[in-house]
């Protein structure tokens, strides 16, 4: 057995609570080397792995000694590989997502000729995805593009709260939780051609989480309302509801948004050197005057006093509540090193 850096040795277990991949143990000069990421929702989880050509499998034992009746997703972010389920082997490549069932066997390999893999992994009780029986059974094992859209939306998702699962606090994680159950649904039912099988209430959820994935990425750009209506092919007047039924006007959400890019960007010690106002504009406040007021009031101090305190030599902070981030269950493992300098 190989050493490892301390605190590995959890994960490693994590892993083999889910797989048996013994290839990711090896000691030798021909040993593996991964990396993961988790993020633990609760019942729901994703892991963000990154390997090279290895084998898993989900057998008899695993699913005896621990069966949380549950489905398994595996998206494929770089790299192929081939699954077998229930009598069927599925090739898999990259931007394809792939649900089997967690309470049967299955096995697979990622062998992409390069060799190098990355994938998310995500689990999901089975009694929160909302879908009848029949469809689930007929996506099983079954490559589904994540193209265009909510798939291209649940795929930038998984990327996201992987990369970063330490930026999240508790009371994020049910919120968390929900939005990924949803998107998943939602992209699998629509492969399915049953979208009606899902409840409105979830369909208008997944529609949230896409125009806010969409806002996300165009904050440094002008947005207006009737431009994000457009892009989603809504009227301005669905577009105000869809916000007003979490309690929100979509203005006050970009704003909220915005102000916390320039938050981290403060906190940056990479940015220490780039101008306030430049950091603000950067992220649609112009107005310098009008962007200290509005920073003081949410995070309880004007701009400069708070990158200084946020120095890596400065005196400690206290975030404003709305941005306090709790430790919660995040791990990170290293076996062996990085994997041809591609990170989970």
């Amino acid at each position: 057995m190989a050493a490892h850096p301390p605190g590995t040795r959890a994960v490693l277990e994590e892993i083999n609570g889910l797989w048996h991949a013994p290839d990711l143990l090896h000691d030798g000069p021909d040993r593996l080397r991964a990396g993961l990421r988790a993020l633990h929702l609760g019942g729901v989880w994703a892991a963000a792995l990154a390997c090279p050509r290895t084998g898993f499998a989900r057998t008899a034992l695993l699913v005896r000694r621990h069966d949380p009746q549950a489905f398994h997703i595996l998206h494929m972010r770089r790299g192929r590989a081939t699954l077998r389920t229930g009598g069927r082997q599925t090739r898999i490549g990259a931007g394809h997502l792939v649900l089997v069932d967690g309470s049967s066997t299955y096995s697979g390999r990622f062998d992409d000729p390069a060799g190098v893999h990355s994938c998310v992994i995500a689990q999901i009780p089975r009694a929160a995805v909302p879908l009848p029986p029949r469809t689930v059974l007929r996506l099983q094992g079954v490559p589904v593009p994540l193209g265009p859209g909510l798939g291209g939306a649940l795929a930038r998702w998984l990327a996201d709260i992987t990369g970063r699962p330490h930026e999240f606090a508790r009371t994020d994680l049910s919120c968390l939780a929900d939005t990924t159950t949803t998107l998943v649904a939602t992209v699998l039912a629509a492969a399915a051609g049953a979208v009606e099988g899902l409840d409105p209430e979830d369909r208008r959820r997944a529609l949230r989480t896409q125009i806010r994935q969409f806002i996300r990425r165009h904050l440094g750009d002008p947005l207006t309302p009737q431009g994000i209506a457009a892009a989603h092919q809504l009227s301005r007047r669905t577009l105000y509801a869809l916000f007003e039924e979490d309690g929100q006007t979509v203005a006050a959400w970009i704003r909220q948004e915005r102000l916390e890019r320039c938050r981290r960007d403060l906190a940056d010690p990479r940015l220490a050197g780039r101008p306030i106002h430049c950091i603000a504009a950067r992220w649609g406040f112009p107005d310098k005057a009008h962007f200290s007021r509005l920073f003081r009031s949410v995070y309880g101090a004007p701009p400069r006093e708070f990158r200084q305190r946020a120095a890596p030599h400065g005196p400690t902070t206290t975030p404003h509540p709305q941005t306090t981030t709790a430790r919660q269950a995040s791990r990170t493992l290293v076996v062996g090193g990085a994997v041809h300098g591609e990170r989970p």
